[in-house]
């Protein structure tokens, strides 16, 4: 419904109602501290106040298919958008500007960094998992063997 919804898990109760994309909600993510709140759906990614559900930032205007996934770095100044542009991408998480590029030859489905924001790891439609170096953008390994498409991605905490 192009909404993301922030609940309490133990009354059960709505806190806030997310509401800003035009199509589905694909991923959302705290940011470390928990004051913001990043969701991805449609094209564009939104940082909202996690007190208030106020929109701080909306990212946009790059991407130019259906956004898949997102996350905060571990230190809480990047954000990370994997999209079916075949991208994923590293932006500031203070005015949304534009970091790096990561280039894909399919649709991204997942993004997320390390532990020590040293590495991105992204999974792809071509049943492919890939780790980039963050700090360069560039690609440090290609993990094959998976026999369809991949979903998701993640570290472990030690990497």
């Amino acid at each position: 419904d192009g909404t993301a919804r922030v609940w309490n898990a133990e009354k059960g109760s709505l806190l806030l109602v997310l509401a800003g994309h035009t199509s589905y909600v694909w991923g959302c993510a705290f940011a470390p501290d928990g004051k913001r709140i990043v969701t991805a759906g449609g094209r564009k990614a939104c940082v909202w106040c996690a007190e208030t559900g106020e929109c701080q930032l909306t990212i946009e205007g790059e991407h130019t298919d259906a956004l898949t996934c997102c996350c905060f770095s571990h230190d809480g100044k990047y954000i990370l958008t994997s999209s079916w542009d075949q991208t994923a991408r590293i932006w500031k998480a203070t005015d949304g500007t534009q970091v790096k590029t990561l280039t894909h030859e399919d649709r991204v489905n997942s993004c997320a960094f390390s532990f020590d924001d040293q590495l991105i790891v992204t999974a792809c439609r071509v049943k492919i998992v890939r780790i980039w170096d963050t700090q360069r953008g560039q690609l440090k390994h290609t993990l094959a063997g998976h026999s369809d498409y991949v979903r998701y991605s993640c570290f472990s905490t030690d990497g």
